[in-house]
């Protein structure tokens, strides 16, 4: 496979270039996929303010648990994609090292959470959670905690768990048409289990997210295949137009759903300056202690910072809120999440950084 020389990301004159024929593949073949690390920060801290602002007055509007969806979407595509280039380079999926990068990158972090959360005092599905069946035990109990958020993690575990099978047993045309039949069946699964009267369980449950992963598992075999997204997704204001229609369109999850896939597109084919400066790429570093423990910061780190500097403001209280959860999430990466991503990425040093 030739090599593409990567040009340093974040930097202004790689950012103006034109997109080339095929940007999406261009991309999506480098060892760091630009705007992506921005993006994964952008989502995590988006779920934080949701679950700060208690869904009051305008934030109300605000569609926090849609960067979850994007997050789904994010995972299909890094893993497929990976997942492809290991088929097409060697002809076979190391599982056996799949699963433990995958455990280098996700386990460190959430047990020491885990334990710290139970130290503080027994939570709903403390042990579901334990086993990433969060997703499950949520979605038939309604028993919520500061833990609650790793019920995504439920899903993204089982996704590793049964992808690789997938991916190394069917043949992709095949694959893609199975995929497709899957985003036509989603809605109206979801739809009949709402009518009868299973509303929470389409909110957590691993089989009732397929479509937002299968979205991204999709563009991976797309742009493998040689697909070439159309002209207009990567124009600079796409994003930004596609965003607008989420907040406007918000209560139609099925058409969000497929706007974040555009906006995921959109980044990869034409990453822009936002995404690349150096906040967005730090908060993508850290996102995902951040996503892990903001809520442990506001139900138990929190009150006993008000008891000796009391705030009344309600906007100061909100700020103060997410600069101490980023300092707590930077505190846990740095001290856990890093080092276990450099022994990760010592298993496959190929790899893009942030799968």
């Amino acid at each position: 496979m030739e090599r593409v020389q990567v040009q340093p990301v974040g930097t202004f004159a790689s950012l103006r270039e034109q997109p080339s024929a095929n940007s999406l593949l261009d991309n999506l073949s480098q060892r760091e996929i630009p705007s992506l690390f921005g993006l994964r920060g952008m989502a995590a801290l988006a779920v934080m303010i949701y679950h700060y602002s208690d869904q009051r007055g305008i934030m109300a509007l605000f569609p926090g648990p849609f960067a979850v969806t994007l997050f789904f979407e994010l995972s299909g595509l890094l893993i497929t994609w990976l997942l492809l280039k290991e088929i097409d380079e060697t002809g076979v999926i190391d599982r056996r090292q799949f699963y433990l990068r995958r455990a280098l990158r996700l386990f460190p972090v959430f047990y020491v959470v885990w334990i710290l959360y139970r130290l503080a005092g027994p939570f709903p599905g403390n042990w579901a959670t334990f086993f990433y069946m969060g997703d499950y035990y949520y979605a038939f109990h309604q028993r919520y905690s500061a833990m609650t958020v790793a019920w995504s993690l439920g899903v993204e575990e089982k996704f590793y768990l049964l992808w690789p099978f997938v991916l190394a047993r069917i043949g992709r045309e095949k694959l893609i048409k199975i995929l497709c039949a899957i985003l036509l069946v989603q809605p109206a699964y979801r739809s009949l289990l709402a009518v009868l009267g299973h509303r929470a369980y389409t909110w957590f449950a691993f089989d009732c997210h397929l479509d937002a992963i299968v979205l991204g598992c999709l563009i991976a075999l797309a742009a493998k295949g040689g697909w070439t997204p159309p002209r207009w997704i990567s124009h600079p204001f796409t994003p930004l137009c596609a965003l607008i229609l989420v907040f406007a369109l918000q209560a139609q999850g099925d058409i969000v759903t497929y706007l974040l896939a555009v906006i995921l597109i959109s980044t990869v084919s034409r990453p822009g300056p936002f995404l690349n400066n150096p906040v967005s790429r730090y908060l993508g570093e850290i996102s995902y202690s951040l996503y892990l423990c903001h809520s442990a910061v506001r139900e138990f780190l929190w009150p006993r910072i008000t008891a000796r500097i009391p705030l009344q403001n309600s906007i100061e209280v909100f700020f103060a809120q997410i600069v101490i959860a980023i300092a707590a999430a930077a505190l846990l990466h740095h001290m856990i999440e890093k080092s276990f991503l450099h022994l990760k990425d010592r298993f496959h040093q190929r790899s893009v950084r942030f799968c």
